[in-house]
């Protein structure tokens, strides 16, 4: 009975522990298999998911009797949050002026609700991950990438071909496991288990190239070349890649007015989308400043407005639809983001640096990241960077101290000696 009472004494901190479990695998293992089948499951996963967290938050709040307003407060009141609440409000202001607000209400409510419950779910996990809970999502990648490399060669096409390629299982599989590899490696690296982190990243590489979707292969060697270069030096890295970034939105207008510059002397035809943009830029200018209203991009292309080959890149849909205001906030946000992962302790921040830069490719150059389903699985992806972000290395167990030398065998040697 003593022994009973022992297991059970805190009811309380077992239900916050086990509820945490269940929503981690139905996050991290579920989630990425369940997306073989059909589409619809991360709609519904990463709710529930994000709501037992937040319950399990609750209850280990309540128990250790913890006021977590005050690093609530701590976080709303830095840079990153600033530029993300603002590009937000930015947002849902431009509503007043897109030329279809009821569609963009629509998705726009969707995003904001998906971004406000990922971040209480962050908020509510546990100080620090548990071992166990670091496996899940390598297990969950690990199952998806073999499953997507046998569907690819041995399915029907209609798991990897259709009319539209990036909205195909095969495609979701894919970004879904780019994504979120390298939080699994992560998680591994801190357990130190090498040999399975290389098996898990060769086999999320065969997945990309038995359905060689290129985004996904240059996403996955650019942030391997990121993860490799950050281990010396992440902070250097972090500052590199963020005002890189930066950079990179705030001149996209300048590039693609080089681009038509160097177009027209040569005399060669106006075709591309860097020269489609440059024409809009100069056109339409006074609309850049405040953008024409967010979703207006993608409804624009399906009714004409903008020509077919216009970009589709994400950066250029910052500037369409939110204008210079936008795509300041989005340039303060990369900023911060990535010297806050450089500034990480160093057995996370290389892998933290090359998800972010994963991430990050698939959403600038990927057709379909403004869609609700890759808004979703930033969520997710978020929920697993912080979860691998709160977890320990491995423990290092001290040498044991050479045993002192009894007084009979020193006195022993020293005759000998003599």
């Amino acid at each position: 009975m003593a022994a009973a009472r022992r297991v059970f004494a805190d009811p309380a901190a077992d239900a916050a522990r086990l509820l945490v479990r269940l929503a981690l695998f139905l996050l991290m293992v579920a989630t990425p298999i369940a997306e073989l089948i059909y589409r619809g499951p991360l709609y519904v996963f990463l709710p529930v998911g994000a709501c037992i967290l937040i319950i399990a938050g609750r209850l280990a709040s309540a128990r250790a009797r913890e006021d977590r307003r005050p690093r609530l407060l701590k976080i709303l009141s830095s840079p990153i949050a600033g530029a993300a609440l603002f590009l937000f409000f930015w947002a849902g202001l431009s509503l007043l002026w897109t030329p279809f607000p009821d569609e963009a209400a629509t998705r726009f409510f969707k995003a904001a609700g998906t971004a406000l419950l990922v971040f209480f779910a962050i908020l509510a996990l546990p100080a620090k991950t548990e071992a166990e809970n670091l496996y899940l999502l390598p297990i969950g990648l690990a199952i998806t990438a073999v499953a997507t490399f046998a569907l690819t060669l041995f399915a029907p096409q209609i798991f990897w071909q259709g009319e539209h390629p990036d909205s195909t299982l095969a495609q979701r599989s894919v970004m879904t496991l780019t994504v979120l590899l390298w939080p699994a490696l992560g998680a591994l690296g801190l357990r130190e288990r090498w040999l399975l982190a290389v098996v898990l990243a060769a086999a999320v590489t065969a997945a990309a190239l038995a359905t060689f979707i290129q985004v996904a292969l240059v996403a996955l060697a650019l942030s391997a070349v990121v993860y490799a270069i950050a281990v010396s030096d992440p902070q250097k890295v972090g500052q590199i890649l963020g005002f890189g970034l930066a950079g990179l939105a705030l001149l996209a207008p300048v590039a693609a007015l080089v681009t038509l510059a160097i177009t027209n002397l040569g005399h060669v035809p106006h075709v591309g989308p860097g020269l489609v943009f440059a024409d809009l830029f100069l056109r339409e200018w006074p609309r850049f400043i405040t953008g024409h209203g967010v979703d207006f991009a993608q409804r624009a292309l399906e009714i004409g407005v903008l020509p077919h080959g216009a970009p589709r890149s994400i950066l250029f849909k910052f500037w369409y639809e939110l204008g210079i205001l936008g795509v300041l906030a989005f340039a303060v946000l990369a900023v911060g983001s990535f010297i806050a992962a450089g500034r990480a302790p160093i057995y996370i921040a290389p892998a933290l640096l090359a998800g972010l830069v994963s991430f990050l490719v698939v959403t600038i150059w990927g057709a379909e990241t403004t869609q609700i389903w890759w808004i979703s699985l930033a969520g997710l992806d978020a929920i697993a960077l912080a979860l691998f972000c709160k977890g320990l290395p491995l423990a290092k167990r001290p040498l044991a101290p050479p045993a002192e030398t009894e007084p009979f065998e020193a006195d022993s040697s020293a005759d000998f000696g003599d």
